[in-house]
C-alpha cells in the first residue's frame, strides 16, 4: 500500500473541517509515521491539519516527488506552520500555491533546506500573483526602465519622472497599471526593486540643461535570487495568474 492510500485514512474528509476551531488538532499516529512519507515529515513537527484530502494528496505527492526518500528530514514547524496555513485558503491552481508547495519540499530535503528561510512563508503569503510573476520574470533577466526628468530653470528643480521606455513585459500580468505599486511592495520585503545604473544623462539644448535621461534597472536582491531558488516553479506558464 502506498503513501497516498495510507494518507486517506489520516485525512478523512467528513472529520477534516470539525477540527478547523480547535486549538490543536489529533497527532498523527505511529502506524501512520511509519508509512506516510513526505507526509510525515511535513506533518510531524506540527499539530494535525485539518485539509481537503484530495488537494492535500496531490500536494503532498508533488512535495514527496521532489525530495529523493535519502534527503528526508523533519521539517520546522517555524517554517511549515505558515507555509501550510497558507495553503488551507489557495486553490491548486494559483501559483502561491506552487511556492507554498515547493517551500516545504525544501524544508523536507537536507540537500536543500539551506533555501528554505523562514520568513518565505510569511512572504509568500503577502504575494500576489502578479508579484510572483514579476518575481519569476525578473529571476530570469532584468529588466531596463529609461526616464525622462525635466529640468526647471527658474526653481533649479526637476520635475516628476516620465517614463521613456520600459523593458518589463507589463502584458503578461493580470493588472499592469499596478506595475510599480508592486515593485514598491517586492522592494519593502526585499526582495526586488528598481535602481538607477550609472549617472544621470544630462540633455542640453542651446546651451542650457532642459532634462536628464534615467537609465534604471528592475531586479532581484540577493534575497529576492534565493527566495525564486526555493519557491519559485521552472515554468510558471501553466499556473494561473
Amino acid at each position: 500500500m502506498n503513501w497516498l492510500e495510507n494518507l486517506s485514512k489520516i485525512l478523512p474528509v467528513d472529520k477534516i473541517y470539525e477540527d478547523i476551531a480547535q486549538p490543536a488538532f489529533r497527532e498523527i499516529g505511529d502506524a501512520a509515521r511509519s508509512s506516510v512519507r513526505a507526509a510525515r515529515f511535513l506533518l510531524a513537527p506540527v499539530d494535525y491539519l485539518a485539509a481537503h484530502q484530495v488537494r492535500w494528496q496531490r500536494w503532498l505527492k508533488k512535495i514527496n516527488d521532489q525530495v529523493p526518500e535519502k534527503n528526508l528530514i523533519l521539517a520546522h514547524p517555524q517554517l511549515t506552520g505558515p507555509a501550510i496555513e497558507g495553503l488551507r485558503y489557495l486553490e491548486e491552481e494559483n501559483i502561491l500555491a506552487e511556492l507554498f508547495v515547493n517551500l516545504l519540499a525544501r524544508s523536507i530535503d537536507k540537500d536543500r533546506v539551506s533555501e528554505a528561510h523562514p520568513a518565505f512563508a510569511k512572504i509568500i503569503a503577502q504575494l500576489s500573483p502578479d508579484e510572483a510573476l514579476i518575481i519569476y520574470l525578473l529571476n530570469k533577466e532584468e529588466r531596463i526602465l529609461k526616464q525622462y526628468s525635466k529640468y526647471f530653470h527658474k526653481t533649479s528643480t526637476f520635475g516628476p519622472r516620465e517614463i521613456v521606455e520600459n523593458h518589463f513585459p507589463l502584458a503578461k500580468l493580470a493588472y499592469p497599471q499596478n506595475y510599480f505599486m508592486y515593485m514598491d511592495h517586492l522592494f519593502s520585503l526585499n526582495l526586488a526593486g528598481v535602481w538607477q545604473h550609472g549617472n544621470q544623462e544630462p540633455i542640453m539644448k542651446n546651451g542650457l540643461q532642459t532634462g536628464v535621461n534615467i537609465t534604471s534597472y528592475a531586479q532581484l536582491t540577493p534575497f529576492g535570487k534565493l527566495f525564486s531558488k526555493a519557491c519559485l516553479p521552472n515554468n510558471i506558464d501553466e499556473w494561473t495568474i
